[in-house]
């Protein structure tokens, strides 16, 4: 039987006048979070153009699978590869090496029309362990947000999260309670209550 994994403590919402957060005078960070594909774009103060972030290097590719491949370390749980690159590298593990690895390849089945979204949605991985979909969209939300941040870290003046106002859209299928569940995964991120 494989294990069952309960959810993240519920994150709050923190208010921006105890957070430290301030306005970001027009940064601003989309993810677009489809069930097949991923793009994140941005535009900062004074920028003419909005960019899109490439999110696999080696193909130049800024729309990308909604594949992730999150390996554990002792007691944590990270993201190990996202896109194509994840694919590959599960391809490659040997089959011993199978169990320090939680592979999540098709997301949009995950997500069936019928099925309702909430924070108690329970999704399979491809080794069968069952994990909170809100959990694995943290999951890919940090690696998108990690992403961004490193990129901008090579900028003339390096850009923090708190910089930005972040939009995360949702799929079209979803109803309010999903969309409530990816507006939880997003502060699971921004609250740092996740490995």
């Amino acid at each position: 039987m494989m294990p069952y994994y309960p959810p993240l403590v519920r994150a709050d919402k923190i208010p921006r006048t105890i957070s430290g957060y301030r306005v970001t005078d027009g940064n601003i960070t989309a993810i677009d979070f489809g069930t097949t594909s991923v793009s994140l774009a941005y535009t900062t103060k004074g920028d003419k153009e909005i960019a899109t972030l490439p999110l696999e290097p080696a193909s130049k590719a800024t729309r990308i699978l909604n594949v992730i491949m999150l390996k554990r370390e002792g007691t944590k749980v990270i993201v190990e590869a996202f896109g194509e690159n994840a694919k590959k590298r599960f391809r490659d593990i040997k089959p011993s090496e199978h169990s320090n690895y939680i592979f999540f390849e098709r997301i949009k089945m995950l997500m069936k029309r019928e099925m309702v979204i909430n924070r108690q949605s329970v999704v399979m991985s491809f080794s069968g362990e069952k994990y909170y979909l809100v959990e694995v969209i943290a999951f890919i939300l940090k690696y998108l947000k990690n992403e961004l941040i490193d990129h901008l870290s090579r900028s003339v003046k390096p850009l923090k999260t708190t910089d930005f106002d972040w939009v995360i859209t949702v799929p079209a299928i979803w109803d309010a309670r999903g969309k409530r569940m990816m507006r939880e995964a997003a502060y699971l991120v921004s609250t740092s209550s996740m490995h």
